[in-house]
C-alpha cells in the first residue's frame, strides 16, 4: 500500500484519501505510511481542539479554518498524513472537511486516514447510523478504499 499511495502523490494527486469504516484499520495503514516515509502526522482532532479552547462559540469556525491553514502551511509541501479528523464533522464549527483537504492540498500534499466508505463514486463520512454522516458524489480526489 505504501507503493500505491506514494505513486498517487508523485503523479500530482495533492489529496489522497484513505478510506475504511474502521479505525483500527486506517491507524495499521498510517503506521505502514510513517514506517515507509518520513511524512509527519498531523492528529488534527487533538491539535484543533486545544486551539479552540479558548476561543468563543460563534468564533470557533473562522479560527478552525485559520488553524488548519496555518497548520498545514507549516509541513508544506508535504505530504502531512492527517488522522483523528472526526472534530472537523462537528455541526458546531460548520466546515465542509472534504472541501477543507482539497483546498489545504492546493499547497501541501495531504494523506487523510478517513473513516468511511467510497463505493459506486460517492464518498462517506462515518456509517449511516452516526450522528455526523455525510456524502458527497464525486469527491475530486483520490481515493484508496483499503481492504
Amino acid at each position: 500500500m505504501p507503493t500505491a499511495v506514494t505513486d498517487l502523490l508523485r503523479a500530482g494527486c495533492g489529496c489522497l484519501l484513505l478510506v475504511h469504516p474502521e479505525m483500527d484499520r486506517l491507524e495499521d495503514a498510517v503506521a505502514e505510511l510513517l514506517k515507509a516515509h518520513e511524512w509527519q502526522r498531523l492528529a488534527v482532532g487533538r491539535e484543533l481542539s486545544a486551539a479552540l479552547l479558548s476561543e468563543a462559540l460563534q468564533h470557533r469556525s473562522l479560527s478552525a479554518r485559520r488553524w488548519m491553514r496555518a497548520r498545514i502551511g507549516q509541513v508544506a509541501p508535504g505530504p502531512a498524513v492527517c488522522t483523528e479528523i472526526d472534530l472537523l464533522f462537528d455541526p458546531g464549527l460548520s466546515l465542509d472537511p472534504l472541501r477543507l483537504f482539497r483546498d489545504l492540498s492546493r499547497t501541501t500534499r495531504l494523506v487523510v486516514a478517513w473513516p468511511g466508505s467510497h463505493q459506486d463514486d460517492v464518498l462517506a463520512y462515518a456509517v449511516p447510523e452516526h450522528s455526523h454522516y455525510r456524502t458527497w458524489r464525486k469527491p475530486e480526489v483520490s481515493v484508496v478504499a483499503l481492504e
